[in-house]
């Protein structure tokens, strides 16, 4: 049925309408992205206001990653009820939600509704990519999902770049009916749940996938779409209504959403797969949390380490502890603003990752080689970012610590080579919210330990690291 579908929407062709998703779901998929690592930027500058400690900063930092926890029935909802219809829904709930966060009065406050909006506004991460891949023929769906890869990418520059913006800005307006006092960081927190309510606006202006509808039975509704927005001349409305009809017998037969859950997720932890399994899981789970826990404390970390430049004699940590245990009296005048130079680094930081990522792309064939040698390059930084004292150098080697984050992609190609057709999807799901769910617990853990305990942090990280190196020793070599 799937190739049949492929046909239909290949013979149909390409217009202007194919743009419009791209530009729509690009939108949708920056905004949530956004929504999900903003909070990397807009906590370390709610601190003060909120009068956050550094284990608040790091919960509040790390709770955008809990969303992922309601992958699974974002997936059958979608399955069921279609990609936009369940994209809109995760997009219009997801901003209301932002947007009555930007207003919070307190750390519980912050936290509960923050967990709750990305448990409906990361749903749209992944559910742009199969709408925007259901909705465009084979012939250009691999540049269009590459396009708006690179809005993905482009999200960390926007961060930084709302942030300079606005975070800059100088009012101070108290509502006392909200108990609150309206600040800069609110203004950046609302403007980037604005967003993501633009794109709720504009998915209502497009069609659900027509794959989708014809695979529902929806024939008639398919062939509307396709004539309505897609240019489908009458001359083919036949032929393609023979594609796309169904046997409605096998359809009524399909199995349930849970059931087929459980059909393709109990091999993949049984033999002869399990040991791949357990391999793919923890490599995943190194690369993406060694890129995405340090990313989440960038900006409180290299704001800190900025304020003590100064001191040329102290080391990374001696430099970032120094401010981060200031603690905030009752009658201090709070500062919004993100220094200068975190926002620059921040932006620099987002241009070299898509730089080195579109450089390793280009390495595709040697990707264990390409794996290990990036492993081996962030896990040596992690030793020694608190052992060399030049702060440039050892600047440096904090962010090629987060080097692993462009491995992401590389350890997700094992999956499908070492994964039979019929477990990849659910097998690489898991495996990212196995990986989600580390980067969860090492935002927390990092903020736990990183005042007393700093450099034992980066060294339990390296061997953390290191352990990853020797899992991928036994994946299987480029040329197998």
């Amino acid at each position: 049925m799937e190739v049949r579908l492929e046909e239909a929407l290949d013979l149909v062709g390409h217009s202007r309408h194919n743009v419009l998703i791209l530009i729509v779901s690009s939108t949708v998929h920056l905004a949530a992205v956004l929504d999900l690592l903003g909070f990397c930027v807009l906590v370390p500058a709610a601190s003060c206001d909120l009068k956050l400690d550094l284990m608040e900063i790091g919960m509040l930092t790390s709770v955008p990653f809990a969303g992922y926890l309601s992958a699974l029935p974002w997936g059958y909802y979608a399955d069921t009820q279609g990609r936009r219809k369940a994209i809109i829904v995760s997009t219009i709930v997801g901003s209301a939600l932002a947007i009555v966060t930007s207003f919070s009065s307190s750390f519980e406050m912050m936290l509960i509704l923050k967990l709750i909006g990305c448990s409906f506004s990361t749903a749209s991460i992944t559910l742009t990519i199969t709408y925007l891949g259901e909705c465009t023929g084979s012939r250009h769906r691999n540049k269009y999902i590459f396009i708006m890869n690179s809005f993905n990418l482009a999200s960390d520059f926007t961060c930084y770049a709302l942030a300079y913006g606005i975070l800059r800005l100088e009012f101070n307006i108290a509502i006392p009916w909200l108990s609150i006092t309206y600040r800069p960081w609110r203004l950046l927190a609302l403007v980037m749940a604005l967003m993501l309510a633009v794109g709720a606006v504009m998915m209502l202006c497009l069609h659900e996938s027509p794959k989708f509808l014809a695979n529902r039975g929806h024939v008639d509704k398919a062939l509307s779409v396709l004539k309505s927005s897609y240019g489908l001349k009458g001359n083919d409305a036949d032929y393609l209504r023979s594609l796309m009809t169904i046997d409605h017998v096998a359809l009524s037969l399909k199995p349930t959403f849970w059931s087929s859950v459980v059909a393709q997720t109990i091999p993949i932890f049984k033999p002869p797969l399990v040991l791949k399994t357990l391999q793919l899981f923890f490599l995943m789970s190194v690369c993406l949390s060694t890129n995405n826990v340090f990313f989440m404390w960038f900006p409180t970390m290299v704001n800190s380490f900025y304020s003590s430049m100064s001191d040329t004699q102290s080391g990374f940590c001696e430099k970032i502890i120094s401010n981060l245990t200031n603690e905030i009296s009752e009658d201090v005048i709070c500062d919004d603003t993100v220094a200068n130079n975190t926002i620059y680094s921040g932006m620099a930081f987002s241009v070299f990752f898509t730089l080195v990522n579109f450089l390793t792309s280009r390495l595709a064939k040697w990707r264990k080689i390409v794996l290990l040698s990036t492993l081996t390059i962030s896990g040596i930084s992690a030793v020694l970012v608190d052992i060399i004292h030049q702060p440039i150098v050892s600047m440096m080697l904090f962010i090629f610590i987060q080097l692993s984050g462009i491995l992401t992609g590389n350890v997700a190609s094992y999956f499908v080579d070492l994964y039979p057709t019929s477990y990849r999807g659910l097998g690489t799901s898991l495996g990212l919210m196995c990986a989600r769910m580390t980067c969860l617990a090492g935002v927390n853990i990092v903020g736990g330990t990183i005042v007393s305990h700093c450099s034992m942090t980066f060294f339990g990280w390296a061997v953390f690291v290191l352990c990853g190196i020797a899992v991928a020793w036994f994946l299987p070599s480029d040329k197998k």
